[in-house]
């Protein structure tokens, strides 16, 4: 197996390369916007096949989309959501597989962050995503649903093996790579309470959101 962690400073994004290396098929997950150069130079190093670009969440108007990628290497992209702009996207979801040569990626639906979250399970690797961005899923924000976020983390991740590694697409708490048991532990107060509770919770973080006062002209500031 080929495992590359991939990290864009600029934009705080981390990606992932993995491969099989006997039939030298690859798939990258939430490749950070900018590095195609960079995983086009992995491939080449391995000789490795770009099948997929798997993407766990996508966020409107998507800043970040994986076209420029898939057409230089003719892979194919696949997330939970349509894409746009990406025509020959392949929607997957809870129970789905995406196989390259002999290895295997297993969808979960972990909806929250976003309406169409998904993560992907290969061995003892969980890429999940934003789906321990608790404090950014309030009440009232356009994508989040902390009521879907609260089911994914109780009942699907949480669920897991405690020695699942977990790798996020941007750093928890500075860290690449925790464990499920670990952040099991870190958001025990979210298992330990009601889901009307946590939902409640998120409404009650986004009204005391702090405000950008209005400059002296009148218009916003910023």
């Amino acid at each position: 197996m080929y495992f590359r962690v991939i990290e864009d400073a600029r934009s705080s994004t981390l990606g992932y390369l993995l491969a099989d290396l006997d039939t030298l098929d690859a798939v990258a997950i939430d490749p950070p916007p900018g590095q195609e150069a960079l995983i086009g130079a992995l491939l080449d190093e391995r000789g490795l096949r770009l099948q997929y670009v798997a993407r766990t969440h996508v966020h409107r108007p998507d800043h970040a989309d994986c076209s420029a990628l898939c057409a230089h290497s003719g892979a194919a992209c696949v997330a939970g959501t349509e894409i746009a702009g990406v025509p020959a996207v392949l929607r997957l979801g809870q129970g789905d597989t995406l196989v390259f040569g002999g290895e295997v990626l297993r969808v979960l639906a972990t909806p929250g962050h976003t309406p169409a979250c998904v993560s992907y399970q290969w061995r003892d690797r969980l890429f999940c995503g934003d789906v321990f961005d608790v404090g950014g899923c309030a009440v009232g924000d356009s994508e989040s649903d902390p009521g879907l976020l609260y089911d994914t983390l109780t009942l699907r991740i949480f669920a897991l093996p405690g020695e699942t590694l977990v790798f996020p697409a941007h750093r928890l708490k500075g860290r690449t790579v925790t464990m499920v048991a670990e952040e099991r532990r870190r958001h025990a107060h979210v298992a330990g309470i009601s889901r009307e509770s946590f939902v409640t919770g998120m409404a009650f973080r986004r009204t005391v959101r702090p405000r950008i006062a209005p400059a002296p002209d009148g218009r916003s500031g910023g």
